[in-house]
């Protein structure tokens, strides 16, 4: 495997597990029984995917080495926060399969390389012609175990999904992160923060094993597609994917914080929970505010400066409230064209996501120790940089001319506030 290994970060790796074995007590991911179980199921397991993945890149380099010449025009990164609307958005563009491309959940985590995805689908020839005994124990073991734990959205097996968990096999992004929930006191973990925390071999280390996978993605899939991707954290990426893909186009999500901020939150609770015993309802909640805030922050300033036809910021409540025409602008915008069969697939996803709709969940504020006033005021940068409706925060804002502070009106009380003007 050669060369390629060296983009797997085992340093950090052996520093993970170091500190999940060793430093855990007293920590949100200490040894209790359930955190030994997963653990053991990972370790036994990993190493196993990561055999076979990397010696798929290897046998690549052999059979399919005209990978690496092939051109990626033009790729769209769908981001923005988590709970933002990403995965929709994300899964209307890719039913345009005449001109998209993107990875669903088995070509990301069991089939990066070309080589897995030939044996896999040979395989899977195989399954069929016996009538799919093995997809059919494996979709039900998935809705079971895996689906059935899950419920901020459906976990796309086969349906396109983040990107950004390519990163596993190198050791980087979000998945450690979901394990090995270790943190720098009072600092965003790095991976949120890529363009500001990482050094510059650090990013070519990372960005390099990213452009190869998509190569081989396209490249499998025909090499005439447009690449399209999926990933929040790929907010705090923004420079460095626009270095990687000068041509890139970006499709920014905006949603307010006081709905975002609970929920993600909320999220990753749920995550940590399935993975540790954490001491806290809402654990890392200060890491988890300052990553959303620089997702919030660091794609705007360096987003801003790009053309309508590169970037296109498009506001959650506007999106939900029409997602066609949401959709067909940004075609408008991007320069790409539409087709009857295309429009017609849009229109039975929105009528299906309408008949699957979920009312939208109360997350408890104060559990959190948060309020909607603290969150207002410490995201008030957001809030104006976006023009999110202040109609949402259930409280207005005047500006008292004799001092020049804002004054916040609430039903209850009058607060004045001596933060920027």
């Amino acid at each position: 495997m050669g060369k390629n290994v060296m983009f797997f970060d085992f340093k950090l790796s052996l520093k993970h597990s170091y500190h999940a074995l060793f430093k855990a007590n007293h920590t949100n991911y200490a040894l209790k029984p359930k955190r030994i179980l997963v653990l053991f199921i990972f370790y036994f397991f990993f190493p196993i995917l990561e055999l076979f993945t990397w010696t798929g890149f290897f046998l690549d380099e052999i059979f399919f080495p005209n990978y690496k010449k092939q051109n990626l025009k033009s790729p769209i990164f769908v981001i923005g926060n988590y709970r933002s609307g990403t995965t929709f958005l994300h899964r209307l563009l890719a039913i345009d399969y005449k001109q998209f491309t993107s990875m669903s959940g088995w070509e990301i985590i069991i089939a990066a390389s070309i080589t897995q995805r030939k044996l896999l689908k040979f395989f899977g020839i195989i399954d069929r012609v016996m009538g799919n005994p093995i997809l059919r124990t494996f979709d039900f073991l998935w809705g079971k175990y895996v689906q059935g734990e899950v419920n901020f959205h459906k976990l796309g097996v086969r349906e396109p999904e983040e990107d950004e968990s390519l990163f596993a096999h190198i050791w980087s992004g979000i998945i450690p992160w979901n394990l090995f929930p270790i943190m720098e006191k009072d600092r965003t973990p790095s991976f949120a923060t890529f363009d500001k925390w990482f050094s510059e071999k650090e990013k070519s280390r990372v960005m390099t094993f990213y452009k190869l996978c998509l190569q081989r993605h396209v490249y499998y899939h025909g090499g005439k597609k447009i690449y399209l991707s999926k990933s929040p954290s790929f907010s705090g990426n923004v420079e460095a994917i626009l270095k990687t893909f000068p041509d890139a186009k970006f499709v920014y999500l905006i949603r307010s914080p006081l709905e975002v901020i609970p929920s993600s939150i909320n999220l990753w609770s749920f995550k940590w929970r399935l993975t540790c015993d954490p001491k806290e309802e809402y654990p890392f909640k200060e890491n988890l505010l300052k990553m959303i805030k620089y997702w919030y922050t660091h794609p705007w300033e360096v987003l801003k400066g790009l053309p309508p036809s590169q970037v296109q910021f498009v506001h959650y409540d506007k999106f939900v409230r029409d997602p066609f025409n949401t959709v067909t602008s940004l075609y408008t915008e991007f320069g790409l064209k539409t087709s009857k069969i295309y429009l017609k697939r849009i229109e039975r996803e929105i009528r299906l996501q309408n008949r699957n709709y979920r009312p939208k969940q109360n997350y408890p504020l104060h559990k959190m120790g948060l309020s909607k006033l603290w969150i207002w005021v410490t995201f008030q940068d957001v809030f104006r940089k976006y023009q999110i409706e202040s109609a949402r925060i259930h409280f207005s804002i005047k500006l008292n001319k004799r001092v020049n502070q804002p004054i916040i009106f609430t039903k209850t009380r009058t607060i004045r506030l001596g933060f920027l003007n």
